[in-house]
């Protein structure tokens, strides 16, 4: 009887101790949960390069429609190429006072504007409520030249997109365009061609940005991607040693 009960101890003493060998430590549960986001990471961003292709698909087809509504023209007495839209190349430069809108090689948007009989360095737009403005372009007779009776200057960066992009939302009204200079001020009410023309450039380039930076996202995805698995098979061969 003695002997039936000392074996009974040992048993359960083994079988105690195989309970608490199998018992996970904290560090050994967070380290699992560790590792298990990285597959849930990998995860999230292949579905989101899948979401993400799928709407550069989309992107491109309409930028390629896009496209056939403009030339792109490449002017030796110009830095850089740019597309401009069909039936306007004839039209420039202008004799009259006259704003249009331009992409370049590198997809920036350019805004040109003349003004006849007078001189500036600004541009602005506005409905009273809000206006904007653009940089201020010093004569140089590069950015900003005098030909004539005519002063032309070239805009660009993030002010001219704002500008470009309210003539292109207020299309459909009146867009009185303001010519700035210290404190002269001269007025000029954008014909509707002109309003068309800088709303389709407008268009093309937010495809083209749009495009850009879908591919950007993908990129970065893919390099995520990497970085996680090479995090996941370092833990793994660390926990095979």
């Amino acid at each position: 009887m003695k002997r039936g009960v000392f074996l009974l101890a040992i048993i359960l003493m083994i079988f105690a101790g195989s309970c608490k060998r199998l018992k996970k430590t904290d560090a050994e549960i967070e380290r699992e949960h560790w590792i298990s986001g990285f597959s849930d990471s990998v995860e999230y961003y292949q579905h989101r390069s899948r979401e993400v292709e799928t709407r550069l698909t989309e992107i491109n087809g309409r930028l390629n429609q896009s496209l056939q509504d403009f030339e792109f023209i490449k002017n030796p007495r110009e830095v850089s190429g740019y597309y401009l839209l069909k039936g306007w190349k004839s039209k420039i430069p202008f004799t009259t006072t006259a704003i249009y809108a331009r992409v370049n090689e590198n997809h920036n948007l350019e805004l040109i504007a003349t003004l006849a009989g007078a001189t500036f360095n600004k541009i602005g737009v506005g409905n009273g409520a809000s206006e904007f403005y653009s940089e201020t372009v010093p004569h140089d007779q590069a950015f900003n030249f005098r030909h004539e009776r005519f002063n032309t200057v070239y805009f660009e960066g993030g002010k001219a997109d704002t500008i470009a992009e309210y003539i292109s939302l207020n299309k459909a009204g009146k867009v009185t365009l303001e010519f700035l200079e210290t404190k002269r001020k001269k007025l000029f009410m954008i014909p509707q061609d002109e309003k068309d023309m800088i709303s389709q450039t407008w268009d093309l380039y937010s495809l083209q940005t749009a495009a850009r930076d879908l591919q950007k996202e993908l990129w970065i995805n893919s390099r995520k991607i990497e970085t996680f698995r090479r995090m996941m098979d370092t833990e793994n061969k660390l926990e095979e040693n």
